[in-house]
């Protein structure tokens, strides 16, 4: 059984990852969940991991608390204008009945991969906060955790943040640097690749109404306000949940399509760039490759593996 540590800044997209991770119990064992801050602040993150957990209705592993904030700049740059202020379309749900666990995501992270050396794989929804701070306080963890999967940066589109910056490293550009350059044996699913023919579409979230089952309803209520904003910015019916495109992809190896080595660099100084991920494809700049880059998924196994667990 493969064992996973998900880190997650749990907006709606999130809660479908960690939903269906938790309900994929013949692929993958969740080991821990560490929550950073990011789609919304982090008492709010932490909370919509806990529903995620309760929704998912298969066992609860530990759910630690991370970084409020970002390494170096001052104030936390959020996706509630995308989520809702609550992170899942201000649904405005009640505390679950769970609690967090003792201790720091960043403890955590190292905790678990130190004690299970070339075991754990790691999966990152949000910002790469809690994953830096474990590196600088135990480099080791480099080499001992078995894979990272990151959600993060674009490939060869422009970002959500800014023109230059997708959202996960732009929260914390430094923090990615940090992973980026750590040595960690990472895959980088980017932004533009989890888009595409991966958006739900009004035929899925009427598929999903017709399952009647207490996951896909809730699924589809929290991203109410995702699919408003989308619809609202591109004019579309249809829109991505980004996380759990990634999520599939890492349960299941044959959702991940064509992966290619490549040297990337953040940038972490000029303003209207910050955050920017370049990718050296072509390797003009003859540079060792630092990460792997996914360039495709498959769309089609994506909803049906995903729709299967949320039955």
């Amino acid at each position: 059984m493969r064992r996973l540590l998900i880190d997650t800044d749990t907006g709606s997209d999130d809660v479908w990852a960690l939903i269906a991770a938790l309900r994929a119990v013949d692929e993958v064992k969740v080991e821990a969940i560490t929550v950073v801050c990011g789609n919304v602040p982090l008492d709010l993150c932490v909370k919509n991991a806990l529903i995620a957990v309760d929704v998912a209705g298969t066992y609860a592993p530990p759910v630690y608390r991370g970084m409020a904030r970002p390494l170096v700049r001052p104030k936390l740059f959020t996706a509630d204008y995308v989520h809702g202020k609550d992170g899942l379309s201000d649904l405005n749900l009640p505390y679950p009945p769970l609690s967090e666990a003792k201790g720091h995501a960043m403890d955590a992270i190292i905790d678990t991969v130190m004690q299970n050396p070339g075991e754990i794989e790691i999966v990152t929804l949000g910002p790469l906060t809690n994953l830096a701070m474990a590196y600088l306080k135990e480099p080791r963890i480099a080499e001992n955790v078995k894979k990272v999967y990151i959600m993060g940066a674009t490939g060869m589109d422009q970002g959500n943040a800014t023109p230059a910056a997708e959202f996960n490293v732009y929260v914390d550009a430094e923090a990615a640097k940090i992973v980026l350059d750590s040595g960690m044996d990472a895959t980088w699913v980017t932004w533009d690749v989890c888009r595409g023919d991966t958006a739900i579409t009004p035929g899925d979230i009427a598929y999903l109404r017709g399952l009647h089952s207490r996951v896909a309803d809730f699924c589809v209520d929290c991203t109410a306000g995702l699919r408003a904003y989308e619809k609202k910015k591109y004019g579309d019916e249809s829109y991505g949940v980004i996380d759990s495109v990634i999520m599939m992809a890492v349960v299941y190896p044959e959702v991940m399509g064509p992966v290619y080595d490549a040297y990337c660099d953040i940038e972490t100084k000029a303003e209207m760039t910050y955050g920017y991920f370049s990718i050296d494809k072509q390797r003009q700049l003859h540079r060792e490759s630092n990460a792997k880059i996914c360039q495709q998924v498959n769309s089609k196994l994506y909803k049906e593996r995903l729709f299967k667990l949320f039955a």
